[in-house]
């Protein structure tokens, strides 16, 4: 048993990117009933892109930058650099945010609400999405409010100038998210283990709770239909 339990661990981003697509395609059979569309996921990929906006970039630039300065990060001494390991971590991370994702914007683009609702909508979608994983995955060691906070975020940008698009959400998974999990230690899974670097400060839920609330109330001064939406 301890052999498998290692093996599910070393191996769990591959076993979460496996899981995520399957459930992926049986979802879209579900969806497509909701759907004119023979081939709904495709129909978003090529009609719901959008145009990506400096203020939302520069959000997330500024949010990465906060965490690293904050955070301080330092090279881990002796660490050997898994170029597999960084990568199956990396895409794994684009596969588990981006796919939730993908659904909510089918969802909302074939089952939408009223649009006073996007802001609780997104709210208890990343909840449920955060706890249903943490108990799904159990073999993870970093389930930490962090999480919750980077799901909302990406779901969030989903919505910009009225309209449902998956470009800024997409973004910041490949931008901010992956990266900050891959590379500095903020990973549900693997944590901080394979990491080549690590923060010295205090870089946790909190604090990504607070840079997500900045980076969504300076969205708004600059376009309210991403912050408490109506």
């Amino acid at each position: 048993m301890g052999d498998i339990q290692d093996w599910v661990f070393f191996h769990s981003w591959e076993v979460v990117a496996l899981g995520k697509v399957i459930a992926l395609i049986i979802i879209a059979r579900f969806i497509g009933i909701l759907s004119i569309e023979r081939r709904p996921f495709l129909h978003l990929f090529q009609f719901q892109r959008g145009h990506m906006r400096k203020d939302v970039l520069m959000a997330m630039i500024i949010f990465i930058l906060s965490v690293v300065i904050v955070g301080d990060p330092q090279h881990v001494a002796g660490s050997e650099l898994n170029l597999y390991r960084i990568l199956v971590c990396f895409v794994g991370h684009v596969i588990f945010y981006g796919s939730d994702g993908l659904v909510l914007l089918a969802l909302n683009k074939f089952l939408p609400l009223k649009p006073g609702l996007w802001r609780y909508q997104v709210v208890l979608f990343s909840f449920i999405s955060f706890f249903v994983q943490r108990n799904v995955f159990l073999f993870g060691v970093g389930w930490k409010g962090e999480v919750i906070f980077a799901v909302i975020f990406c779901f969030y940008l989903i919505r910009s100038k009225g309209d449902y698009v998956w470009m800024h959400s997409l973004v910041a998974i490949v931008v901010l998210f992956a990266p900050l999990a891959t590379f500095f230690g903020l990973d549900p899974l693997w944590g901080d283990r394979f990491s080549p670097f690590r923060f010295t400060g205090q870089v946790g839920g909190l604090e990504i709770g607070v840079f997500t609330l900045l980076a969504l109330v300076f969205l708004k001064k600059k376009e309210g239909t991403l912050w408490f939406y109506k």
